[in-house]
């Protein structure tokens, strides 16, 4: 059979040939801008590929030759705003995760502010109390090892963090007593609110007369209420998360289970009796738990994420000298 494409195939490669050859030879004698005053362009843009003649035509030397600003004033911004589905622009542009990112950071920075000097007073205490019981520190686990090995593997190779380490006897304190603020500030303003109402709706009622003994027991209640809540869900308390701290299993898992979190805070008076002898084991015990800890289940470690602790100060210096690993 004959092929019929072969001839066509011919005779347009012939007139592409011709026609650049004679759209040079025109070029070098007519004036363009008198043939576009003949032209009408909008029907000639209708029959033209857009797409190709962008892929002929330099992008760069086209914009050095336009005048933006007179091209602007022609443009209709409203309406071309109209046609743009912004949300889905700024989705694309990764704008709220630029955002996100940017305000975890700066806050996380502030706080880093706060928590590195503690940190390094942690290690010094630490440190020093183990000296004068003739151990060394060297000797002891950095953290539930599971929970190490984790964190060793999510960093990277970056710099050392101190995330999955455990948490020292300074950090821990400041964490209650923030805690103890939150609880009683938070039931004042509870107790306040409820007088309130009842001044405002019950004008007749009469308030016991041991307020002070309703306040005290409503006080441990709400405390383990707070507490409890806190670690079951979060993991942390807003101390502890001001801290840079959390609570998890004594093996490094921290998916806790419902009873620990229940022990840990039913147990909690029991550390601080006894002149807090219960807390000694913060200091002392190997994996830095304090009795409620141990009858719990549980450890502290810190919960900074990826950001490092290392020290830009005199403190810092000392115990790089030291060898101390922080």
């Amino acid at each position: 059979m004959r092929d019929r494409g072969k001839p066509d195939g011919i005779a347009r490669t012939l007139i592409g040939r011709f026609a650049a050859g004679a759209g040079d030879r025109v070029l070098d004698i007519v004036d363009p801008n008198m043939v576009l005053d003949h032209v009408d362009v909008n029907a000639l843009l209708d029959r033209v590929d857009i797409d190709a003649l962008l892929d002929r035509v330099d992008v760069n030397r086209l914009l050095d030759r336009v005048d933006v600003n007179a091209l602007m004033d022609r443009v209709d911004v409203d309406a071309l705003m109209a046609r743009v589905d912004v949300h889905a622009l700024v989705d694309r542009a990764g704008i709220p995760e630029i955002v996100a990112e940017s305000t975890s950071h700066l806050t996380g920075s502030a706080l880093d502010l706060f928590r590195r000097p503690i940190v390094g007073l942690d290690e010094v205490v630490f440190r020093g109390a183990n000296r004068l019981i003739g151990r060394s520190p060297r000797d002891l686990p950095n953290g539930p090892g599971h929970l190490i090995e984790w964190v060793e593997g999510q960093k990277g190779g970056k710099a050392s963090t101190r995330t999955g380490r455990y948490a020292g006897p300074l950090t821990r304190l400041l964490a209650v007593v923030i805690d103890s603020l939150v609880i009683t500030f938070g039931l004042t303003l509870l107790v306040a609110g409820v007088e309130f109402m009842i001044g405002l709706f019950a004008p007749d009622y009469e308030f016991p007369a041991n307020r002070g003994l309703v306040f005290a027991v409503s006080l441990m209640a709400w405390g383990f209420f707070y507490l409890w809540v806190s670690i079951a869900v979060f993991g942390k308390t807003v101390g502890k998360m001001i801290l840079g701290v959390r609570v998890v299993r004594a093996d490094g898992d921290i998916v806790l289970h419902g009873r620990e979190p229940l022990i840990r805070v039913l147990t909690y008076p029991i550390s601080f009796a006894v002149l807090g002898i219960g807390l000694l084991g913060v200091v002392f015990n190997p994996q830095r738990q304090a009795w409620h800890d141990r009858l719990a289940g549980t450890a502290v470690v810190y919960d900074w994420g990826s950001r490092t602790v290392a020290l830009p100060t005199p403190l810092a210096d000392y115990l790089k000298r030291k060898g101390a690993d922080i």
